[in-house]
């Protein structure tokens, strides 16, 4: 699998200061998946409990829900040390674009690690990206 970190629009051009954290914690974990990070943007952050991954580009349809189980594993790892009080949420985009039809597809986001989950286990990727 390769991911390919996206600049945001939203956000000027910038990438999510997760990135880098991503990318290292992608690293150890799982050495052979390729993500690749555009040089000198700026980070944008927005301190709060929000875990903002990085916008995406996945080079294959498929591995859409495998990257969804990194992302909640990688939001595991994060929120690891939060108190039980803690509104932790997570906030994700992903596009995908179809290399012969130049058709772009995108999924979204935004909840706790539980909503994630419950997503994840209910998606059907040929619905979503067929």
């Amino acid at each position: 699998m390769k991911i390919e970190i996206m600049e945001d629009d939203y956000y000027s051009g910038s990438i999510s200061s997760e990135s880098d954290a991503f990318k290292k914690w992608m690293k150890i974990k799982y050495p052979d998946i390729e993500i690749l990070v555009p040089e000198n943007k700026s980070r944008f952050d927005l301190h709060d409990k929000t875990l903002i991954m990085p916008l995406v580009t996945l080079l294959a349809d498929m591995s859409l829900i495998n990257y969804l189980n990194l992302v909640l594993e990688y939001a595991n790892f994060y929120f690891r040390g939060s108190l039980k009080s803690d509104l932790n949420e997570v906030s994700l985009r992903v596009s995908h674009r179809d290399p012969t039809s130049g058709i772009v597809k995108e999924f979204e986001f935004k909840g706790s690690e539980d909503a994630l989950e419950k997503c994840i286990k209910k998606i059907d990727v040929n619905k979503l990206m067929g």
